[in-house]
């Protein structure tokens, strides 16, 4: 119950921070999690960081139910922070991601996502 009511409220926070940038109407409502979070990626590759954000939170708003999802996404979106340099909002994403692995069981969550958070927190200079 815990880890539901901290991912409702971070998936409600995440909607409240970003709704200036992110147009959920523009994007298809058939694409799979999958989908989006390639649009995303290819996005970020391309240096279109707000493109690549708007398709990571609308990965969580639509999938975010799903933690395996839900922590993908929300690292992909912490790694586009990162990139464009906006640190304090990468490190929220990346300790989150942590404090989501302290507060499951071993199995839950991709183990891969773990070991990435821990290397995004290491990138945001002090």
């Amino acid at each position: 119950m815990k880890r539901f009511v901290l991912i409702i409220s971070a998936v409600l926070l995440l909607g409240l921070t970003s709704c200036k940038t992110t147009e959920v109407e523009n994007i298809p409502a058939d694409l799979t999690a999958a989908q989006l979070l390639q649009l995303g990626q290819d996005a970020e590759s391309a240096s279109q960081y707000k493109a690549a954000e708007k398709y990571f939170v609308t990965t969580i708003q639509r999938f975010g139910l799903d933690n395996a999802i839900y922590v993908e996404a929300r690292y992909e979106l912490g790694n586009c922070y990162l990139k464009e340099k906006k640190y304090d909002m990468a490190k929220g994403c990346f300790t989150e991601i942590l404090s989501m692995y302290e507060n499951s069981g071993i199995g839950e969550l991709p183990a891969a996502f773990q070991k990435l958070a821990n290397i995004g927190l290491g990138k945001i200079p002090e």
